[in-house]
């Protein structure tokens, strides 16, 4: 069995549906499927692992029982709100 390939930042953001700065911060606070890669003490560079952002998100917003609204703009809140607590 092949492992899943690592993605940048920019394209797991664009699979999650939010900005590429903020998946860095969610990175950053420990989501689960972000790696860092380096030894920086200022910047590190950030890989995803995809599987693992969606199980990470979806375990979030089950736990909230909302359903996401229409608007893709709405849903960027949700998703936001729930990873944040």
């Amino acid at each position: 069995m092949v492992p899943e390939p690592f993605v940048s930042a920019q394209e797991a953001a664009k699979f999650v549906g939010i900005s590429r700065r903020f998946l860095i911060e969610l990175a950053r606070r420990g989501i689960t499927g972000a790696y860092p890669i380096g030894t920086g003490e200022l910047r590190k560079t950030w890989v995803f692992r995809l599987s693992e952002l969606a199980t990470a998100i979806g375990r979030k917003t089950d736990e909230t029982q909302r359903r996401p609204p229409e608007s893709e703009r709405a849903y960027h809140r949700i998703i936001r709100r729930s990873l944040l607590k």
